[in-house]
């Protein structure tokens, strides 16, 4: 049988193989050491990370459920077993696994936000908005918990708590264009029209190619249209259309001249523009999100 510093020198080995990303050597390595101790935590753990990069799922689940068994208060192997049940799909048990790993270690804040994300798709958004406020308390000015935890309280109608994270990431960040463009949307959306507008003509002047200032200008189309200023409703739309001249903009501008002249405006009413622009956000938005801005 292999001696223990031998059994130790092959978990060293292991963990340079799974750093390196060469997962079957790594559990090759880990398996040699877990034949001279069976019942090493440290190496049921990593055995069971090699076996989830690996893709052998049931495998490595029995494997990290093996690692709590032997140490039933080690925080690292729930959190690894709550990891490879998200990653598995199984949500209600990663939950369950990282609320143990959470006893153990309160103050894990890469924990917490796999749980608030979890604790959401499980349709528990309040219970999720709770975990990723306790980690935005404890890691203040963290951008990616702050996005969100802030599309968190969008996703479940709460427009002014989600203003109130968006604010904070641009105390942080000033000129965040994706930032800004929520900042912009929620401001039109609980009629707060002055924020809106200024909030619109600040993502105008810093995301200023093509179609991203038309989705600026045409947010400014809509904040006069809210306030029933058609005169300078009109003048933005006709300001559109040197950037654009088909679809939206066309449309904005009937419906405005419906108002200011008297002709119908194409049939279109005023919330079929409000879905359209939201459209349009949603599509705006998608570009920064995906662009990691």
């Amino acid at each position: 049988m292999p001696s223990t510093s031998s059994a130790d020198e092959l978990y060293q080995r292991a963990l340079a193989f799974y750093r390196a990303e060469n997962y079957p050597r790594c559990r090759e390595a880990v398996e040699q050491a877990l034949a001279a101790d069976p019942q090493n935590v440290a190496c049921l753990i990593l055995k069971g990370m090699a076996l989830t990069q690996l893709g052998e799922m049931d495998e490595a689940i029995e494997t990290l459920r093996q690692a709590t068994r032997a140490a039933p208060a080690d925080a690292e192997a729930w959190r690894q077993l709550g990891i490879t049940l998200m990653t598995d799909g199984e949500l209600k048990e990663a939950a369950e696994a990282f609320g143990v790993t959470l006893r153990h270690r309160p103050d894990d804040v890469p924990v917490l936000i796999d749980l608030g994300n979890v604790l959401f798709t499980l349709g528990h958004p309040q219970e999720a908005i709770q975990t990723l406020e306790r980690a935005r308390r404890l890691r203040r000015g963290d951008l990616a918990i702050l996005r969100n935890l802030a599309d968190m309280y969008v996703a479940a109608s709460q427009p002014e708590p989600a203003l109130e994270v968006i604010r904070e990431i641009l105390e942080l960040r000033p000129e965040d264009v994706l930032a800004l463009c929520d900042a912009a949307w929620l401001y039109l959306q609980l009629h707060r029209l002055d924020e809106a507008a200024a909030a619109f003509r600040a993502l105008r002047r810093i995301d200023a190619e093509g179609e991203h200032e038309l989705y600026a200008v045409h947010g400014l189309v809509m904040t006069e249209i809210r306030r029933r200023n058609w005169r300078k409703a009109l003048d933005l739309a006709i300001e559109a259309t040197r950037l654009d001249r088909y679809e939206f903009t066309t449309t904005l501008l009937a419906f405005i001249s419906g108002r200011l002249f008297g002709k119908t405006g194409g049939e279109v009413t005023e919330k079929e523009l409000n879905a359209h622009f939201e459209t349009e956000h949603r599509a705006h938005r998608r570009l920064h999100a995906e662009a990691g801005d």
